[in-house]
């Protein structure tokens, strides 16, 4: 079990960052740059500093003929490229935080911070940006996707140690795909996951349905592990 599991959640969680450039390594980082931290790290910024982001501002607003919402959009859009493409995390928190200077009310800005730190496997701080995310969209089905996700690691991590936390956490995780799913039906990451967790739970019915739904969606990330281990634990559907 705790193989498969490390496989799970190796396929949700992109580790190539962490694995060269630890959490350590980038909060000595952010602690000298605040444009690693979410929000620019809230500090009160110089005169010079002002002036830098007025003059981008500027520049960005004329662009997008002062539509600052298509502006903040346009650079969450660039952040998650930037994290998922080219895995450079410096950059796509700066766009994050671009996107945040021209309109913080944009609940991806929070879901690109949430995502860095989710991909760094600081998954309490994950939920902390996640939470201020769904403040301003409680129906981010991406933000509760992932968030469910944050909660399979908890699982994971407490299994050896904890097993009555780990299934508690297992069942926070069931709760935010439940919640994300009624929202958005069409995304495959959160019905593969959900069989995932149903299966754990010992809801071998849910756990099938699930897996054959995401297979008909054609989800790249089941794996024959995957469905080997539900026959091991349900039996065929």
């Amino acid at each position: 079990m705790k193989t498969l599991l490390q496989v799970i959640l190796f396929l949700f969680i992109s580790n190539s960052f962490a694995q060269n450039s630890p959490f350590e390594k980038w909060s000595e980082l952010a602690e000298k740059d605040p444009s690693l931290q979410p929000e620019y790290g809230n500090i009160q910024k110089n005169q010079d500093q002002l002036e830098n982001d007025q003059q981008f501002l500027d520049d960005l607003l004329n662009e997008y003929d002062g539509d600052s919402k298509k502006a903040s959009k346009k650079m969450t859009e660039l952040g998650f490229q930037y994290l998922y493409e080219k895995q450079d995390f410096i950059t796509a928190m700066r766009r994050f935080n671009q996107a945040f200077l021209v309109d913080s009310d944009n609940a991806d800005i929070y879901y690109g911070y949430g995502s860095i730190y989710f991909n760094l496997g600081e998954l309490d701080k994950a939920r902390e940006q996640y939470d201020k995310g769904l403040k301003i969209d409680s129906k981010h089905s991406e933000i509760l996707t992932d968030y469910g996700t944050t909660y399979m690691g908890d699982f994971y991590q407490n299994f050896d140690t904890d097993r009555k936390l780990a299934f508690q956490k297992l069942e926070l995780a069931k709760s935010y795909l439940d919640k994300s799913l009624k929202i958005d039906d069409k995304n495959s990451n959160t019905v593969y996951k959900l069989s995932i967790v149903n299966m754990y739970l010992d809801n071998c019915k849910e756990a099938w349905k699930y897996l054959k739904k995401a297979k008909q969606m054609k989800n790249p990330n089941v794996t024959e592990t995957y469905e080997k281990e539900l026959i091991t634990k349900c039996g065929n559907s």
